[in-house]
């Protein structure tokens, strides 16, 4: 099994810009296929942080913080 970070992103909602990383994951692995042989298989998928990867604050989770 492998995996390895594709890309990020920064959110923009209701005008306002949050500083919340979503990451493109891209995992791939070995499953069987019906004949019992192995195959190679690729997904791609999301990961929302929880911490800002620049500052190390906590996001908030219901709504983003507001400008000062």
């Amino acid at each position: 099994m492998s995996a390895r970070l594709a890309g990020y992103a920064l959110m923009f909602s209701d005008g306002v810009m949050q500083s919340c990383q979503i990451m493109q994951i891209e995992v791939t692995y070995q499953a069987p296929t019906r004949a019992g042989v192995m195959k190679e298989k690729r997904q791609l998928m999301s990961m929302k942080a929880n911490y800002c990867m620049f500052c190390g604050e906590k996001y908030d989770k219901d709504e983003p913080a507001a400008a000062a």
